[in-house]
């Protein structure tokens, strides 16, 4: 994961919020995926406005917790968005 990056849906892709976290819908599939993050990442990251490094920042100043604990939550679910094909990433350095 890139800080300077920001992450937009793939093509065929839907996002929605849920108690749990992130539901993502894949058309292609179709599939379903259930992303456990709670609160740390609103549906709306993923209009690709606020880099990664702007996600992890606030997730620290909201909840007080270690930036490296943040960013290593963060980079996983990422990773695996990605990984699945789901989301992709795109650097704004």
């Amino acid at each position: 994961m890139c800080l300077g990056s920001v992450y937009r849906l793939a093509d065929g892709v839907q996002v929605r919020r849920e108690s749990f976290g992130l539901l993502f819908y894949d058309y292609r599939g179709p599939r379903l995926y259930f992303v456990p993050s709670r609160d740390l990442v609103e549906d709306r990251f993923f209009e690709g406005k606020r880099t990664a490094r702007e996600l992890v920042e606030s997730i620290c100043a909201e909840h007080d917790w270690p930036r490296l604990l943040v960013y290593t939550k963060i980079s996983e679910i990422l990773t695996l968005l990605e990984t699945k094909g789901l989301i992709h990433e795109q650097s704004v350095c």
